[in-house]
């Protein structure tokens, strides 16, 4: 059976793709829950609620923000001296989850590889 490095086919989307990066990393998952019972914090209240790093939690911060899944009240390149706020963004959150459902539930088996042989079906002996 051919390893699946990349899946095939139109159901993986940019927001499937989004949801797989975000929602299979413990580090935002936790950064999103503590948002939303908590938010709008700072980053240090973040830092000291997380079982990561601040380094990490910066990274996550920055993952978090491109997705849209957190909102920031400071735009980047003004944030200088600034300590933003950071909030969760529900409706992001449901898209993405939204998206990665109907792709794993919705979807079609995709069709077998080109560049892979295959082998004898083995139910056919």
């Amino acid at each position: 059976m051919p390893k699946i490095v990349h899946p095939i086919g139109p159901g993986w989307t940019a927001d499937v793709d989004a949801a797989m990066q975000l929602f299979g990393n413990r580090g935002q998952n936790e950064i999103i829950r503590y948002l939303n019972g908590h938010g709008p914090v700072r980053r240090g209240e973040i830092v000291e609620a997380a079982t990561s790093s601040e380094a990490s939690v910066a990274t996550h911060l920055i993952s978090l923000e491109n997705s849209g899944v957190i909102i920031v009240d400071v735009i980047p390149g003004r944030r200088h001296g600034r300590a933003p706020r950071y909030s969760v963004d529900l409706d992001r959150v449901k898209e993405l989850i939204g998206a990665l459902m109907d792709y794993l539930l919705n979807c079609q088996a995709p069709p077998p590889r080109q560049d892979v042989e295959q082998g004898p079906d083995p139910g056919s002996q």
